[in-house]
């Protein structure tokens, strides 16, 4: 794999993250305020990726995602293992990480119904 499309990769990786704990962050501050980290880390853990299928059997996190999206995450986990393996990733997971990244994105500002 290039230096580039394993930095892109990487930079890929961590928007998806952003993403995902800002959306995470907004439904369980609804459900449960302050308190909704002690509660997500205690239940999955400190790695976000190790523990995305656990993180949406919690009930505000149920209907965020497709079952669709939740396979993605869990491909998205796989690749994320890949890179701290330091192995290469395919063009079609680099690829992946892109449509996830843009599809993620959506899900994160939705669009305003006028």
């Amino acid at each position: 794999m290039k230096k580039e499309l394993l930095f892109e990769s990487y930079v890929l990786l961590f928007n998806i993250e952003i993403s995902l704990v800002s959306i995470i962050e907004k439904e369980m501050t609804t459900y449960y305020g302050h308190l909704w980290r002690q509660i997500f880390f205690v239940e999955g853990g400190t790695r976000l990726y190790d523990n995305i299928p656990l993180f949406f059997r919690l009930n505000p996190l149920r209907g965020i995602f497709t079952d669709h999206e939740l396979h993605d995450l869990c491909i998205l986990a796989d690749i994320h293992n890949a890179l701290d393996l330091q192995s290469t990733i395919s063009q079609d997971d680099f690829d992946h990480l892109k449509y996830f990244s843009k599809q993620l994105n959506t899900k994160k500002y939705p669009k305003l119904v006028l």
